[in-house]
Parts: C-alpha cells; structure tokens; sequence
C-alpha cells in the first residue's frame, strides 16, 4: 500500500532549466492579472531543491521577496487552473517559501490574507471571480 499526501510534489524528472524560466513569465503574468504588483523574478540557482525544480525570487513592486521552486516541464504540464481535462492528480507542485501548491493554489500565497480566495470550481470565497485570459481558463469559464 502506497499513501500519498500531497501528490505531485515529488521530483520531476525530465525537467529543464529553460522550461522552469518559460513558466515563470507565465506566472507571473497570471500574479498581475489577479492584481499583484510583480515587479520582476531573479533565477537563483544556488536555491535549487534539486528535484527538477529550480529556484526563483519572485519580487514585488513594494520590495518583497518570496522563494517560488517552478517546475522545469513544459507549461501546459505545470499550469493548473481546473479546466476541463485537467486531471489535478498529474500536476507537479510549485514550492512558495517552503511550503507546496499547486500552481492555481500558489498564485493566493501572493495576496493579502484579508482578500478573496478563488478556487478552480468556479466559487468564490469573498469576493469576485477572476477569469484567467489564458486558452485553457476561458473554455472552462
């Protein structure tokens, strides 16, 4: 018998560098559309789990800095956002200072504990939904 507490966050193999880098830009896009104010992120290799993750510092336009490892496969892989077809079960976690998520999860650890959460089902707890722009949110929205 084999227990598992919180799939996907075990190693990715087959990860790259480059692709870690490409989903970066994409979260960090999906953090200024939810309104966070992203200044830049800053590789940081020395950080790196070693797992097929690699290390990132995600900065804000007030100066704060949070550790986020991004796995290293190809976005369509890393990016879950509860659309259909996507089986959350087959999604790598993200790491955000520490502590795992999978990538629609990890986007709240950027918000202030008073705001809304947004779940993948469509709820809100809160406030108002936000709808992705991306290709895969809009068919599910």
């Amino acid at each position: 018998m084999r227990v598992c507490i919180n799939p996907g966050s075990g190693s990715v193999p087959e990860a790259t560098e480059q692709h870690a880098i490409d989903n970066m830009g994409a979260f960090t896009a999906d953090l200024r559309e939810r309104g966070i104010d992203v200044d830049t992120f800053i590789r940081r290799p020395g950080a790196d789990y070693g797992d097929g993750r690699c290390a990132f510092s995600v900065i804000t336009a007030d100066e704060v800095s949070v550790e986020v490892q991004m796995p290293g496969l190809p976005l369509e892989q890393v990016r879950w956002l509860g659309a259909e077809g996507q089986d959350i079960w087959q999604f790598p976690r993200l790491y955000v200072d520490g502590s795992s998520w999978i990538w629609y999860f990890a986007l709240d650890q950027f918000e202030d504990d008073d705001k809304p959460r947004r779940w993948a089902n469509g709820t809100v707890h809160g406030g108002e939904l936000i709808v992705f722009s991306s290709s895969s949110a809009e068919e599910s929205a």
